[in-house]
């Protein structure tokens, strides 16, 4: 799984074994980057950043009529159908695909669960797995075809918590259970293939897209849409999509949205959301271009970051997200401790409330894994 460009002939929506993941050309130097500056605003402030071409204060965002036109949620049927065709003849008793956070696996095997009639198993709730409880599991039986739309939310990381899940997946990798899809968060496969170990079972996910791919993909959703925008960057001044006309050009591809796919590890769901939120219009009514401003502003963690605030983030990674009776549950510090820290990662941004819990934001995402793999801790294989 290491740095490699993909084809450009690569389908948008190609759907891989995990040994066969790359991540987009450049992300290794996008790492550098993001790296040389935090630390530059660390010594010298931000006052003296990138000279823009377009400064912010002479834009505005998008209401937000136009915006959902322009960047409408992500149709994960594709991606489905990729999963579906890569399902198609496999005789193993489980399989798993995984995404990183906000990538999408929930989606997509709920869709294939549906498409296929195929009964989704309910996680268990938060009491059950807080006391070991494995009924749940019980429930499972009797069933030839079933799917998991997300595992991370059977278990957490303690001594009970773990114990459902772990008699889940042996009963599952053994066949006892009849035959399953299970969608998985990449941080949380990680940690279990670690602690209970499930080898054997194909892994599939979402090949990266480079910054060509997403090019064609943001043209796409916003003439779906009825527009046709023409965006440039701040930074540089010139156009960030492919016009429509030359998509099939013999021409090189963007550098705005290839460093976009680096920064994001080639990962569209990431992606989605740069573009979304970075998008402005000009203050004045005589422009119609549309700007996209630097797309790698975000809520980054200062290389300062305390140990408690880095075991909460790796948590809420490793579950998707917990809510702050859960958190408190699985850290080694506490529950005042881990509130604290909560409470300041909320205030910088890195953290947000989503469907109930707590989950790293999708800008910080990548400082987050960036500040956990230089501190040696568990990353996940995306």
């Amino acid at each position: 799984m290491g740095e490699q460009s993909s084809s450009a002939d690569t389908p948008l929506w190609a759907v891989v074994e995990l040994e066969q993941f790359n991540t987009p050309g450049q992300t290794q130097a996008s790492q550098w980057r993001r790296s040389l500056r935090s630390a530059s605003r660390w010594l010298v402030g931000k006052n003296k950043a990138e000279q823009q071409v377009k400064e912010e204060s002479e834009l505005r965002a998008l209401p937000e009529v136009k915006l959902a036109h322009l960047v409408p949620p992500i149709d994960w049927v594709p991606a489905t159908k990729a999963l579906a065709q890569q399902l198609n003849g496999l005789e193993a008793p489980v399989t798993f695909f995984i995404t990183p956070p906000h990538g999408g696996h929930v989606a997509v095997v709920n869709h294939w669960a549906e498409t296929h009639r195929v009964a989704c198993v309910p996680p268990p709730t938060l009491s059950e797995l807080a006391e070991g409880d494995t009924q749940w599991v019980a429930r499972c039986a009797n069933q030839r075809h079933w799917a998991v739309p997300a595992l991370e939310r059977h278990f957490l990381r303690h001594t009970q918590g773990i114990q459902g899940v772990r008699e889940f997946l042996e009963r599952a990798l053994s066949g006892r259970l009849g035959q399953g899809v299970i969608g998985c968060d990449s941080w949380a496969y990680a940690y279990l293939q670690q602690v209970i170990g499930i080898e054997g079972a194909p892994v599939f996910t979402l090949q990266s897209m480079e910054g060509e791919q997403l090019s064609h993909y943001f043209t796409k959703i916003a003439t779906h849409g009825g527009l046709s925008p023409l965006v440039y960057s701040t930074r540089t001044g010139k156009p960030v999509l492919t016009e429509p006309a030359t998509q099939h050009a013999d021409k090189a591809p963007n550098k705005e949205l290839q460093r976009l796919a680096a920064h994001c590890r080639g990962h569209i769901g990431l992606a989605w959301h740069y573009w979304r939120e970075r998008l402005r219009e000009p203050t004045s009514d005589d422009e119609e271009a549309l700007w996209l401003v630097d797309a790698l502003a975000e809520a980054e963690l200062s290389a300062d970051t305390g140990d408690i605030a880095t075991l909460v983030l790796h948590a809420l990674l490793i579950h998707g997200g917990l809510d702050d009776d859960s958190l408190g549950q699985v850290l080694p510090f506490s529950h005042h401790e881990a509130l604290n820290a909560r409470l300041a990662l909320q205030r910088k941004g890195v953290v947000s409330s989503g469907e109930g819990r707590w989950q790293i934001t999708p800008l910080s995402y990548a400082s987050v894994r960036q500040l956990l793999e230089s501190r040696n801790y568990l990353v996940d294989p995306l």
